[in-house]
């Protein structure tokens, strides 16, 4: 019975749509370096993840999902009568440089990314945007 949950669930998916995008990108699109910290928050408000990193010009990075959140984002889970995937929206907090923050709130999905462009200085009335990309 496992054995067919899992098929279903996580085996099935991967072949129909492959593997799962990443939990976020960054892409430095300025001439210039910058120093971008993301947090993200899950539906009660917890930090799950932190990190900084430190962008070249033109330089693009991935965080992958970690094995946990696949899991928790894959399988159905009973909440009364109604099944649902996982609960609530998660927030995405981004810091440019420590001097501007922007955020997004997303569902929880195996196959959705956070993206994060860092616009080129005077050709953007925004230096950052945030979006959501589902496949």
């Amino acid at each position: 019975m496992v054995l067919i949950l899992l098929s279903y669930f996580i085996v099935y998916p991967l072949l129909l749509v492959g593997s799962p995008t990443p939990l976020f990108y960054i892409n430095n699109n300025d001439l210039q370096s910058h120093e971008v910290i993301v947090e993200v928050f899950d539906s009660h408000n917890k930090s799950i993840f932190k990190e900084t990193y430190e962008l070249a010009p033109e330089e693009h990075v991935s965080q992958p999902k970690s094995l946990w959140l696949l899991f928790r984002w894959s399988m159905p889970w009973s909440k009364g009568k109604y099944m649902y995937w996982a609960e609530g929206e998660y927030e995405f907090k981004v810091s440019l440089d420590r001097k501007i923050t922007d955020a997004c709130r997303t569902l929880p999905h195996a196959w959705s990314s956070v993206d994060i462009d860092i616009n080129k200085a005077n050709t953007s009335s925004s230096p950052m945007d945030i979006g959501v990309i589902t496949v």
